[in-house]
């Protein structure tokens, strides 16, 4: 292997364990928020998709105030 392919790999090994960490992190909210019984599916696409946007902040507000219309199952 040369020299800038085993710094890649090393590289790469490095990394990923964080990597995978903060990925799991990332998708917790979403998680959490597609399991929910407590918002409907209209509202639930609402929260996911501010989830994805602004992450941590929209989930704090989602475990604030959701459900913010009666549930519509």
């Amino acid at each position: 292997m040369s020299e800038d392919q085993l710094l890649l790999s090393e590289l790469f090994i490095s990394w990923l364990p964080m990597l995978i960490i903060l990925g799991v992190f990332w998708f917790v909210p979403l998680f959490v928020i597609g399991k929910s019984n407590k918002v409907g599916k209209n509202e639930k696409l609402a929260w996911i998709l501010a989830t994805l946007f602004v992450s941590w902040l929209s989930f704090i507000i989602y475990l604030l105030l959701a459900p913010l219309k009666p549930n519509d199952k």
